[in-house]
């Protein structure tokens, strides 16, 4: 039977007769994420498939049912869970991962350009906390980012989740399992700018401190809000060759400790034998550098197997009391409570173009979109979304009100115009059940 891919399918879907898809997520080079449901337990998880096009590719199928055995192997509070995988005779193979309700790292550094030192530093912890455990599994991710870096809301506050394992290597594996043709797509699929030197020009055997080196690249962009190294590969490898060191973070930002920056000076170390040996010894420099200049953050023992790290990333996802506050007061007519929310989002422009991109957060009263097209102030545009609990499809007015650019992409801040009662209701609903705010509908001017 030829297998027909969802890249392009509706909601409700089912995949392999027990998951109900319900909207898309995110999509990549390789594959679709939806948000899906089991249609016997009603538990939620994040359907991961092959695009449309690659459904009947056979490396690409590989590539799929092997991060499910990367995953399998991993257990650990700021890793993706793996819930489930197989293979659907109409819609080929899949993952079924855990749902993370939370905003992609990306996301945020666009909105916000970039972070208070001790979040910063708290997010590379936690990460490091992650790739301690990948590496002690003889994994190495190969694609750390801070679009594979989610914050989501956990019992101990906000906390770091590490996804996508896609081009992923397993120490493990049968040496037939890595093929040439797999290698191959692993490269293209890399982010040059977080890539390391070895990883980029094959000048040395890739380990874990591959990854601590593109750790410290997110620390840097964190701290500084922009890359060591940009411009494309051949600027990125004429920097590695030429052993140009990047930008001092303290000449862009002169609060930054000297110990901080030299220990993200040691990680991003164009020779990987001068970097840390690990990430564990990365966390712990960066937690080190700290002492004496930042509030000290929470923090269980990065050296204990039997913990996470867990930092304090305040803020980052979850709204502030005072924008609760503010959504409550029937003083305040056009402040809502705003709940994260990643999906794609269609708007087409007031020229009839469209461009694409996704939503970070939602509240009734507009929408957080980055986009990586030119999107203006002031221009009433309309927008094709689903919604966040049913997953229908609406098209809505709207206006945008702001926007920040950072590096290739723009953070849009849109607001909705005279949008449906039912939309508004539903969204309410949905942030007030994120946020644990009272459903309190705005009161109107009097």
């Amino acid at each position: 039977m030829t297998t027909l891919g969802l890249s392009e399918a509706a909601p409700e879907s089912i995949v392999d007769r027990r998951y109900l898809v319900r909207r898309e997520i995110a999509r990549g080079g390789m594959a679709c994420v939806f948000e899906a449901e089991h249609i016997v337990t009603r538990a939620k998880v994040a359907l991961k498939t092959l695009i449309r096009e690659l459904v009947e590719n056979p490396d690409a199928r590989v590539r799929l049912l092997r991060e499910a055995r990367v995953l399998g192997a991993l257990r650990h509070p700021n890793v993706v869970l793996i819930q489930d995988a197989g293979e659907c005779k109409k819609h080929g193979p899949f993952l079924a991962l855990q749902m993370i309700d939370g905003r992609p790292l990306d996301g945020i550094l666009v909105a916000r350009r970039r972070l208070a030192i001790g979040q910063a530093v708290a997010v590379v912890v936690q990460l490091c906390s992650a790739l301690e455990t990948v590496h002690r599994n003889s994994i190495v991710h190969r694609d750390v980012k801070p679009a594979n870096v989610l914050i989501s809301r956990g019992e101990l506050g906000d906390q770091v989740e590490l996804i996508d394992f896609g081009i992923a290597t397993a120490g493990n594996e049968p040496a037939d399992v890595e093929s040439p043709k797999l290698t191959k797509m692993g490269q293209l699929l890399g982010t040059i700018e977080y890539m390391s030197p070895e990883q980029i020009m094959e000048s040395a055997p890739i380990d874990a401190r591959t990854d601590v080196y593109a750790a410290g690249v997110v620390l840097y962009e964190c701290l500084s809000g922009e890359v060591p190294f940009s411009g494309g590969a051949t600027a990125v490898i004429t920097s590695f060759l030429q052993n140009i060191k990047p930008p001092s973070l303290r000449s862009q930002r002169s609060e930054v400790p000297e110990k901080l920056e030299a220990a993200l000076s040691k990680a991003l170390a164009i020779d990987p034998n001068e970097r840390y040996a690990s990430a564990r010894e990365f966390a712990a420099a960066c937690i080190e550098a700290l002492e004496g200049h930042v509030p000290a953050i929470d923090l269980l023992d990065v050296h204990d197997d039997k913990h996470a790290a867990r930092v304090s990333v305040v803020s980052l996802v979850a709204p502030t009391p005072a924008e609760v506050e503010l959504a409550a007061n029937p003083q305040r007519r056009r402040k809502f409570v705003r709940a994260p929310y990643v999906t794609p989002i269609r708007v087409v422009l007031s020229n009839n173009k469209v461009a694409d991109g996704r939503s970070e957060d939602i509240s009734e009263g507009g929408i957080l979109l980055v986009a990586d097209t030119g999107i203006a102030a002031n221009e009433r545009v309309k927008l094709r979304l689903p919604l966040p609990t049913s997953g229908r499809v609406v098209i809505l007015d709207a206006m945008t009100k702001w926007f920040k650019t950072s590096r290739t992409q723009r953070a849009v801040g849109m607001e909705f115009i005279d949008a449906p009662q039912d939309v508004c209701d539903e969204i309410r609903a949905y942030a007030a059940l994120m946020t644990g705010a009272q459903q309190k509908p705005p009161a109107m001017d009097e």
